[in-house]
């Protein structure tokens, strides 16, 4: 590829990535003359090769008009931080390097300055500080002395069965040997998984600002792994998640389908909250401290789906939660006459209104993100007016919200709003763009489109959705088509901006993001309807949407389609190319699934991609492996030996593998070697039928995991794919009759 369209993707990269991502938001205060917010970004710093945070505060009047924002301040070194609830001082944990070693501090300042500072691995209490997505939790108590969080448990140093001492060790202390176990130092800990690493044996821990003290919760049980948690308004009591993490740890990264309750911890006392059999997250305690809520859903079945939103009476005598939103099989009408497809998201940090009457939501829904308004005592549901972008939500604070405002033509944006009651039936909350992002060259002649499809046939679900993103029109098929089924299998596209899409769109090309059907946002019975039929159902829902988006979009050239996609994308794009391969002349796959039954044993979901049909469930008991083969997963269980041949035969069978011989399409494999999720001997595998067919085909792995997000992969997997896809479809090239048309 000559230099010259290098130097141009590469500028376009720079150009895109100028723009930061909003990640939180905090509304420091909210009174009747003016509000405080202090937004959180994440930018790509290009020359240092990292994804550099920053914070930003923003100062409105009481009519959300911005009044004053502060400079941007550097917080790439902070990997949590909370306020008191004054506003009087703060708790930084902070990652630094001391004689060459990475330690973890929790800082505490006030408004002049660094009041404190603890050095974690000195005090030596537990092990790194948890903050991932899963468990992490940072947060003060009411009465403002005390931080609670969720570290690794220490366990008891090992040292071999035989060791050289010093000579002069009678003069030494002892007490660290003492400490030590022998003949430990192997002895295999399970973690949670792709991106989890590390997370072993999670603990609760409060670090006393007062004594300066940390201590561990104790009486929790030991096959469970706690998380998520916060204060009782009471300062007496902690509430959390905890996990069954025995007998085995299964991958719980975008996983919402694992075994846990909602506990109370109180006095040395550990009680279960919710019921057995259930996976919960996000317990979530009201501003009066009377009132809990939860996400709720059935263990087990596929790795997402659609939940239930609960809520408990803390104090009540009974101690029964009630359903406030029950899970959707498909859709239904509410207050404001829109439709509504169920709950998938997370619950804000902060999500309730002042009065402790209202909750503020957010959750894919189709192909967009929208917000709702919980009204606890009608158990109504009101859809927060929106235009066409994704509106979610940050968080909420004496009524004040602040939203995330996206869409594909739009970097994230801060939006503020202010709830009142009597817009309940409405939805309609006034607000204020707070920030704008830097106009992207040539965006005006880009345009997208949400497209709806229905089958006319027996099928229990018939319905599915895409997403058309690229130029607004153009001659007749002069532009090439891109063909993007998302991962998972069980998340979905929505209308945010995709840094990596929008540098194809501007590189010459049409993008069409497939929500086949097995995506979430559009029931739960659109989820289970795949479960048995990937490779089959998923794959149908991509050629109809690529002979749709032909059909509706003239410009498009049906000799010049490509695929991209990763993880079940990949799986989806591995199967494209095989059982289509007239149709579709390129492939970038990223870590893709290709032969199931080869993945099941090493995969850290091996439950989430074999899931079985009712009937199937009656015969077998075996689990993502499972899950979308329709597979029940029960490590405990033994399987007849010709059940689990015909289990493995049907995953294999389901698999990309078996049409690797009609393969035609020049492809190109992103593998990462620390991906646990789908292991990079899958794309191997493929790389290496793929050359024995003398298809044209380039590998590229990366020491990276699963997402290939971080700093230097992500550009050079990005900027690859770009090139690969330009080498063999782009716009220069003729426009032809294709057979497949």
């Amino acid at each position: 590829m000559a230099s010259p369209q290098i130097e141009k993707i590469v500028n376009l990269y720079r150009t895109l990535a100028r723009n930061p991502s909003l990640s939180s938001a905090k509304i420091l205060q909210a009174t009747e003359k003016e509000i405080s917010i202090l937004g959180g970004w994440s930018q790509r710093n290009l020359e240092r090769r990292v994804n550099q945070k920053f914070c930003q505060n923003y100062t409105l009047d009481s009519k959300l008009q911005l009044l004053s924002e502060s400079f941007p301040i550097d917080v790439t070194t902070e990997l949590l931080s909370v306020s008191t609830e004054d506003e009087q001082r703060r708790a930084v944990l902070r990652q630094a390097t001391v004689d060459n070693t990475t330690k973890q501090f929790i800082e505490i300042w006030d408004k002049q300055k660094l009041v404190k500072n603890y050095d974690l691995a000195t005090l030596d209490v537990h092990g790194d500080v948890y903050t991932d997505s899963e468990f992490s939790s940072f947060e003060w108590s009411p009465d403002q002395t005390k931080i609670l969080y969720i570290a690794e448990k220490k366990l008891p140093k090992s040292k071999p069965f035989y060791k050289q001492k010093a000579l002069n060790s009678k003069d030494k202390d002892n007490k660290d040997e003492s400490e030590e176990s022998v003949g430990n130092e192997y002895f295999y800990k399970p973690h949670w998984g792709e991106q989890l690493v590390g997370k072993h044996r999670p603990v609760v821990a409060v670090l006393d600002t007062t004594t300066d003290t940390i201590s561990a919760l104790s009486n929790i049980p030991d096959e469970l792994s706690p998380g998520q948690v916060l204060w009782r308004n009471d300062d007496q009591g902690i509430i959390g998640v905890a996990w069954k993490h025995e007998p085995r740890h299964l991958g719980l990264l975008v996983c919402s389908n694992r075994l846990s309750w909602i506990f109370l911890w109180k006095d040395g006392e550990f009680k279960k909250l919710s019921t057995d059999g259930c996976a919960v997250r996000c317990p979530r305690l009201s501003p009066d401290g009377k009132s809990l809520i939860w996400l709720e859903r059935d263990a087990g079945g596929p790795h997402h789906n659609a939940h239930k939103l609960m809520h408990l009476e803390i104090d009540s005598e009974k101690q029964k939660a009630n359903v406030l939103v029950d899970i959707v099989p498909t859709s239904i009408a509410i207050q404001n006459s829109e439709k509504f497809y169920g709950l998938y998201g997370r619950l804000p940090r902060r999500c309730w209104s002042n009065d402790s009457q209202y909750i503020f939501l957010s959750s894919p829904q189709a192909n967009n993100i929208r917000s709702y308004i919980v009204d606890i005592k009608a158990k109504s549901v009101t859809e927060i007016e929106n235009d066409r972008s994704s509106l979610h939500i940050l968080d909420v604070r004496n009524d004040v919200i602040a939203f995330l405002q996206t869409s594909l033509l739009e970097p994230t944006a801060l939006v503020v709003g202010k709830f009142e009651p009597a817009i309940i039936n409405s939805g309609s909350i006034p607000r204020n763009k707070i920030t704008t992002s830097t106009t992207i060259p040539d965006s005006e002649n880009v345009m997208y489109e949400c497209c709806d499809y229905d089958y006319d046939n027996g099928d229990e679900i018939k319905h599915f959705n895409f997403i058309y993103f690229g130029p607004k029109g153009g001659d007749k098929k002069s532009v090439p088509l891109i063909i993007s089924p998302h991962g998972g299998p069980h998340s979905n596209y929505a209308n945010q901006f995709a840094m990596d899409h929008y540098l194809f769109v501007l590189s010459g090309f049409a993008m069409v993001q497939v929500n086949y059907r097995g995506s979430t946002g559009m029931g739960s019975k659109n989820v289970e309807y795949l479960l048995g039929k990937a490779g089959d159902a998923d794959v149908k829902d991509c050629i109809t949407a690529t002979l749709e988006a032909l059909r509706k979009y003239p410009w498009l050239n049906p000799d010049q389609i490509g695929l991209t996609g990763g993880s079940h994308g990949g799986f989806l794009v591995a199967h494209l190319s095989g059982q289509y391969p007239d149709l579709y002349k390129v492939v970038v796959a990223r870590n893709p699934v290709i032969d199931i039954a080869a993945m099941f044993t090493i995969s850290d979901i091996p439950d989430c991609r074999t899931a079985l049909s009712k009937e199937e469930k009656i015969k077998f008991h075996y689990d993502e492996c499972c899950t979308e083969t329709n597979y029940p997963f029960d490590e405990s269980k033994q399987v007849a030996e010709d059940g689990q041949v015909e289990m493995l035969v049907k995953m294999f069978t389901c698999s990309p593998i078996i049409h690797v011989g009609k393969v035609k399409a020049p492809t190109l494999l992103c593998l990462g070697t620390n991906d646990l999720r789908v292991p990079c001997s899958q794309g191997k595998m493929w790389y290496q039928r793929l050359k024995a067919n003398n298809v044209k085909t380039k590998m590229l792995v990366y020491e990276d995991n699963h997402n290939l997000t971080t700093g230097p992969v992500e550009i050079d997997n990005v900027i690859n794919a770009c090139l690969w896809l330009q080498e063999h479809i782009s716009p220069d090239k003729p426009a032809g009759v294709n057979s497949q048309e």
